[in-house]
């Protein structure tokens, strides 16, 4: 989705009705949702809820009025709140007349000294409702919570949930991404299927290297001062004046593409054309337009720029994408009560992230580039990193990947540890709980080698957002007594006794 500079998610306006059957008290139902309205307004949930007799929903005028009420409200969705029974075919065609994405919740009942007109039946009610939704083939944009019969407060807790999911979906529902140039040779592995992005609502405009390059070529020099003066009180830069309005005219180029063609976020070609057209490596001005809500994926990797884009969405923080890169040698002697050595990852990139995340982030050049373009003289095309320690901080890694015309996903939780990561590049230390067994059982032959980083856990948020968008399938990690589908649980212990 085309947000302003600095802003990293969508703003989502939700709409509530309510809903009774004929047969139990509106009251009833009346009474719940004004006591759903209070829990949402504790928390600061902005709501619209309909006016006139379409606020509980009995007939199917009532369903279409409230409706299209929401709709020119202009809500991005809705919760339906079965205060008792309900009338499931009403319920349905709220619903259908409605169009967008729809949470369903339901009463449960409050006290023991009041179950004989107090009692309102939802938990038998969204059964019904549930299977009149199956019925008409609504259940895709059905979102239930992990309790759907409950109480209001746990209600206004699952809404703000919902909330949340939705500004993933809305997101990525509206993102347009560009890509530049072609797949580097070298990296096979980031090759896409568009058909599975489009699966999702992503939209694509495939580029040109030239294009980019083109437009570089038109920058009046004259108005990249400014970028230049901020990259240097962002970060320690190299002392090169010349070298930075290189910088500078790609960043310039690269913002005016964004507002043309109103951009969510882009790949780049790199590696390595980008550098001998360019001369540079565009990683630190990737961390800089990441930090500002623009994430920008190297080698060309359409899925990790949606990855990336569902993350931010999610966290409504920039966020990043590193190799699952390298083992942790013994010798750091990592030694945490709890913690399995075997499941901390290395993490690496050249410096596509938020330099506002690394400690002490400087400006260098990419050493395993210059092996390659630059072996026996002084870096000059090769710089432009970021490098640093990606500081401590809970994080949620993720990735999707087209299987077939669809999309599969993984999400696993852990954090960055405060450790010096003993090497080169924007570098962090992560435990990833069950990660060598998420490895090995769900990760190869299914995902390729960059994942994307949230600085939250938001596993939650993005397991639900994907369901409602129509991710296939998500990989989650098992627990340690659980053995994956192939696993050979004689090897690993898991065979009992």
């Amino acid at each position: 989705m085309y947000l302003p500079l600095g802003k990293y998610s969508p703003d989502i306006k939700i709409g509530l009705v309510g809903a009774s059957r004929d047969c139990f008290p509106r009251a009833l139902a009346e009474k719940r949702i004004n006591s759903l309205q209070k829990e949402l307004t504790k928390r600061s949930i902005d709501y619209f809820f309909p006016e006139g007799e379409s606020q509980i929903i009995e007939s199917r005028s009532h369903a279409r009025e409230a409706a299209d009420q929401m709709k020119q409200a202009g809500c991005d969705a809705a919760v339906l709140y079965l205060g008792n029974f309900s009338p499931e075919i009403e319920d349905a065609t709220f619903v259908k007349e409605f169009s967008g994405k729809v949470m369903l919740a339901a009463a449960a009942e409050e006290s023991s000294d009041d179950l004989i007109d107090g009692r309102g039946d939802a938990l038998c009610g969204l059964l019904s409702a549930m299977l009149a939704m199956k019925n008409r083939d609504f259940i895709s944009r059905i979102y239930l919570s992990e309790n759907p019969v409950t109480l209001p407060p746990e209600i206004a807790e699952a809404i703000t949930h919902f909330v949340k999911v939705m500004k993933v979906v809305k997101g990525i529902s509206h993102a347009t991404i560009a890509l530049f140039g072609p797949r580097p040779r070298d990296f096979e592995t980031c090759s896409y299927n568009i058909a599975s992005l489009l699966s999702i609502g992503i939209e694509i405009e495939e580029l040109g290297f030239f294009d980019l390059a083109n437009e570089i070529e038109q920058i009046n020099m004259d108005l990249v001062g400014e970028i230049v003066e901020d990259m240097k009180d962002q970060v320690r830069v190299i002392d090169d004046d010349e070298f930075l309005n290189r910088l500078g005219a790609y960043e310039k180029a690269i913002l005016k593409f964004r507002e043309d063609l109103r951009l969510s976020g882009m790949t780049s070609q790199c590696w390595s054309e980008q550098e001998y057209k360019l001369r540079h490596v565009p990683c630190f001005l990737h961390g800089r337009l990441a930090s500002q809500g623009f994430p920008i994926a190297c080698e060309n990797d359409a899925y990790s720029t949606v990855a990336e884009l569902m993350g931010q969405y999610a966290t409504d923080e920039s966020v990043t994408i590193l190799d699952i890169n390298h083992t942790i040698p013994d010798d750091f002697n990592i030694r945490i009560e709890g913690i399995d050595n075997r499941d901390i990852v290395g993490m690496f990139h050249c410096g596509n992230t938020d330099p506002g995340r690394l400690k002490n982030p400087e400006m260098k050049s990419q050493i395993i580039m210059k092996r390659l373009m630059e072996p026996e003289i002084a870096p000059d095309i090769t710089r432009g990193t970021i490098e640093g320690q990606i500081s401590a901080s809970p994080i949620t890694v993720c990735q999707i990947h087209g299987m077939r015309d669809r999309l599969h996903a993984y999400i696993i939780e852990g954090e960055f540890l405060d450790l010096d990561p003993k090497t080169f590049g924007c570098t962090g230390t992560a435990h990833l709980p069950g990660f060598r067994r998420f490895y090995r059982h769900v990760i190869l032959g299914r995902f390729h080698h960059h994942a994307v980083v949230a600085f939250k856990h938001c596993g939650d948020v993005l397991f639900d957002a994907f369901k409602l968008l129509g991710v296939e399938k998500t990989y989650t990690p098992f627990p340690e007594s659980i053995p994956y589908p192939g696993e050979n649980v004689f090897v690993t212990g898991k065979a009992g006794k």
